[in-house]
């Protein structure tokens, strides 16, 4: 039997089945998620897209799809409520009639890790209480921290998938995965797989102005039906040519890989559909257009994923003039409102340094600035502590400066 990790009720999407995020942010934030390797939700939030309190209901409800006490269609309808209306997420799933219980978490993956003797009940204590400080699920915590195998990881997320559709029994889970972690160890490395594409079709097609909402929903319905994926309706249908679903599932690749970003991409394919160019035509054409950003994450990026300046913070700082570039002054206003204090915003600028120099991940600075703001400890120590100081020597000569 092949096993899956349950996909439904994406974060992502349920923002925009709502009606609260349009295509075009949605897929600006999925590269930046892709190519920084961080939760969709926590850049949404770190773009401005949406507040911290929607992402956590939007989890809230995402977790009762999965556990399939609440259909997937309900989720959009009550997340649109909880936002537009101001109310949490048991009123407004009341308001829809729905009777199950909202505090709901059956399966829970820190409690199987622990049962499955994987992991302590401290280790995963520990882990969920730095969670909560820094906005990464539990499970990019434990890989971060060396504390859980990727492949283990796996394992144990279509082991909670399968006991939540009600397929195997906690009895049988538990040693499906003690089975896994045993195997895993046996095998040793195993190589790294390429990336999965971040945009799905229709959501390209959607984006380059080859499908419309109204279309999609039509296809929707058609594809439940036919018992496939809406992707694989489209490309089986022949509503588009061979050709440009060719070239549509190689700017997937591209996207997967950074080597183009989404804006550019539906640019590119609506210009091979209109135009009849080639892809490479197609995408030298649409490069020419600058776009907004290339997905890379700015110092205030990172200040605002590490939690250490909130939207309330920039609503402080007032007015900024527009002739001054506006990521300098909001740093520069930051320290001298004492809303940043200067070694704060030293260690950041530090690791972002890092992080550019591909020494650190953006997820890896979240938890040094977080390990560093409350050990007292300098940014080195907190390195070796994380055992992310690199060995004997940095990348760069910049970065070596971080030893003195």
């Amino acid at each position: 039997m092949e096993i899956k990790i349950d996909n439904r009720a994406m974060i992502g999407e349920l923002f925009y089945k709502a009606g609260l995020l349009k295509m075009e942010h949605l897929a600006d934030a999925l590269y930046v998620a892709s190519k920084n390797g961080l939760p969709l939700g926590r850049v949404m939030v770190m773009l401005g897209m949406i507040r911290h309190r929607w992402l956590e209901q939007a989890l809230d409800l995402q977790n009762l799809v999965r556990q399939n006490v609440l259909a997937e269609k309900l989720a959009p309808r009550a997340l649109e409520i909880c936002v537009l209306q101001q109310k949490s997420v048991p009123e407004a799933l009341k308001e829809l009639g729905w009777e199950g219980d909202p505090n709901r978490n059956y399966a829970n993956l820190g409690d199987l890790l622990v049962e499955a003797n994987l992991l302590s009940g401290k280790t995963v204590e520990d882990a969920r209480g730095l969670c909560k400080h820094v906005g990464l699920p539990l499970s990019r915590v434990l890989i971060l921290q060396g504390l859980l195998d990727q492949k283990l990881l796996e394992a144990a997320l279509s082991a909670q998938s399968l006991m939540r559709q009600g397929r195997c029994d906690k009895k049988e889970v538990l040693a499906a995965l003690s089975s896994a972690a045993h195997a895993i160890r046996e095998k040793g490395a195993i190589k790294k797989e390429p990336p999965a594409p971040f945009l799905r079709l229709d959501e390209l097609l959607l984006m380059a102005g080859l499908l419309t909402d109204k279309e999609i929903k039509k296809y929707e319905a058609n594809q439940a039906l036919a018992g496939q994926s809406l992707g694989e309706y489209i490309v089986e249908s022949g509503i588009f040519s061979a050709s440009l679903i060719s070239a549509a599932v190689r700017l997937q690749t591209m996207m997967a890989k950074h080597q183009i970003n989404p804006s550019c991409a539906a640019r590119a394919l609506g210009l091979v559909f209109s135009r009849g160019l080639t892809l490479n035509k197609a995408i030298n054409e649409a490069t020419r257009i600058p776009d907004r950003f290339d997905g890379s994450l700015s110092f205030y990026n990172l200040l605002r994923l590490s939690g250490l300046v909130t939207a309330f913070d920039i609503k402080r700082l007032g007015h900024l003039p527009k002739h001054v570039e506006y990521s300098e002054l909001v740093e520069d206003r930051l320290v001298k409102m004492g809303i940043l204090s200067r070694s704060a915003y030293e260690a950041t600028k530090r690791c972002h340094l890092l992080m550019k120099e591909g020494f650190i991940s953006a997820e890896q600075a979240v938890i040094v600035l977080h390990h560093w703001s409350w050990s007292g400890d300098g940014l080195t120590r907190v390195l070796e502590k994380l055992q992310w100081d690199g060995g004997s020597e940095l990348p760069t000569l910049k970065a070596m400066a971080f030893r003195i």
